[in-house]
């Protein structure tokens, strides 16, 4: 699992909390995501002013689409 979250975003801080909010969101998805590949989330501009169930809910979708979520 990766993470890139472009210049686009923000600031060093507004990036760093960007990558915190994902972070956490997959860590709370871990148990229900395929071990056997590997991937990586990169974050757009309209990501800064979502909320942290929002950004779960993108992420579960987008998961789901790729055959990655298991649940």
């Amino acid at each position: 699992m990766g993470i890139s979250v472009g210049k686009k975003i923000g600031n060093s801080v507004a990036r760093n909390w960007v990558k915190r909010r994902i972070r956490q969101s997959l860590t709370e998805l871990k148990p229900h995501l395929r071990q056997d590949c590997d991937f990586i989330v990169i974050a757009r501009p309209p990501i800064s002013g979502v909320s942290m169930a929002d950004t779960k809910n993108n992420l579960m979708h987008i998961l789901r689409l790729a055959h990655i979520l298991l649940a």
